[in-house]
């Protein structure tokens, strides 16, 4: 390993290992925040805490029992507690769903209904599909809801929105297979869950430059419920360090912005904060923001995407590319926080590896699939196309209909 590589392996092992799953408002993610903002400082950057209000959630107990058996279930994330013995109902589609009589019973849905998360009652973006799920148990009320995971040894749930306020929990299939085979046997579902107000912050780092005008650096380090997120995202964490340390070394001529995201696994107020704080003007004045998550898996090549950029910046890529082999180009993917810098208008690059889409969000999403040599590979090309923008002027990189 070199020196660089020695240091990304150690912001991994921090992040995923020593302080492990960190969602938003928990106590481990207010240690990975402390640890990155005294990262950044002791690399030299001066720092901003961007709190914002989130609920602090955790769950204490949770079973579920039919007859004498217990049977594996994970309570979605931010659900209230219950107990509750009631019949099954079960719905496989929205039609069955919205047909259902469900007061004071349990729904059991799988099928069309369970074949990806529900977005978001908040999420602008979420389709009418998820949008008519919500409707019909809200308005339905069933006592609790069920939903079949049937991807196995799949921790991914179904329901993960703190607006949702229905008992509910994610169950294997090989736990849906049993309640499926019982008959009229009695169910009961016991869960015990905690929630208060708590919060979260964005950490910032910034170093001023020659010129007015900024290079964004950005990941997330905040985790689902029950993932270590070693590649989603402590590798991304590790690129922007490594990249600082490089940089450090560099003479920029423009500014430069670390940004470590918090609270992209649910909503992106952690973006919101950010933009709010920086002022309306202030996308104006980002030459280029370079998003990390999900890059750095060991068994995979990393890839890279560019966003809402120029002609003459796609084409001066193309050398930077040919020094950086093992890195594939990728069409663009929307979901995580460049997205919020192209949509006001300032171009992007983002790197991942598709290899991290099959354990992102899992338990098996842990420090040893995460390679440092390619989170440096990654960081030191984000370097060079640093080096190829930072003395352009922000219309050269921007599309002609973007251009102020």
């Amino acid at each position: 390993m070199t020196l660089l590589q020695d240091r990304i392996h150690q912001y991994i092992h921090t992040l995923s290992a020593a302080i492990g799953a960190r969602p938003s408002g928990s106590p481990a993610n207010h240690a990975a925040a402390a640890y990155i903002r005294d990262e950044m400082r002791r690399l030299g950057f001066e720092v901003e805490e961007q709190p914002f209000e989130c609920p602090e959630w955790q769950v204490n107990e949770a079973a579920l029992r039919v007859g004498d058996r217990q049977l594996e279930v994970l309570p979605n994330a931010y659900s209230p507690s219950c107990q509750v013995e009631a019949p099954l109902v079960w719905a496989g589609t929205l039609a069955e769903l919205e047909a259902a009589s469900l007061k004071g019973k349990i729904a059991v849905l799988y099928g069309d209904l369970t074949k990806a998360p529900v977005a978001c009652k908040a999420w602008f973006l979420k389709d009418e599909h998820d949008d008519r799920i919500i409707q019909a148990l809200e308005q339905k009320q069933p006592a609790a809801v069920l939903c079949v995971q049937v991807q196995p040894g799949s921790v991914i749930q179904i329901f993960e929105d703190w607006e949702f306020h229905l008992p509910s929990a994610t169950i294997p299939v090989e736990s849906a297979r049993v309640l499926l085979q019982a008959g009229a046997d009695p169910v009961s579902l016991h869960i015990k869950t905690e929630q208060k107000k708590g919060s979260t912050a964005n950490i910032v780092g910034r170093r001023a430059g020659k010129r007015p005008e900024t290079i964004v650096l950005c990941a997330h380090y905040d985790t689902k419920f029950l993932t270590p997120g070693a590649l989603d995202n402590a590798g991304g964490v590790a690129a922007i360090l490594a990249a600082a340390e490089l940089a450090g070394q560099a003479d920029l001529e423009t500014s430069l912005e670390l940004v470590a995201f918090t609270n992209e696994e649910h909503l992106p107020l952690g973006d919101d904060t950010y933009f709010a704080l920086a002022g309306e003007d202030f996308p104006g004045h980002v030459l280029l923001a370079i998003n990390f998550d999900g890059a750095g898996h060991i068994l995979d090549v990393n890839n890279m995407a560019t966003y809402a950029a120029s002609a003459k910046f796609e084409g001066a890529l193309a050398p930077i590319l040919a020094e950086f082999p093992a890195v594939q180009r990728v069409e663009p993917w929307p979901e995580s926080n460049h997205s919020s810098f192209v949509w006001r208008g300032v171009p992007a690059v983002a790197f991942s590896s598709r290899g991290t889409t099959f354990m992102a969000h899992q338990r098996e999403d842990t420090e040893e699939w995460v390679s440092p040599a390619r989170i440096e590979e990654a960081a030191r090309m984000a370097m060079r196309i640093m080096d190829l923008v930072q003395d352009k002027p922000v219309t050269w990189l921007r599309q002609a209909n973007q251009q102020a």
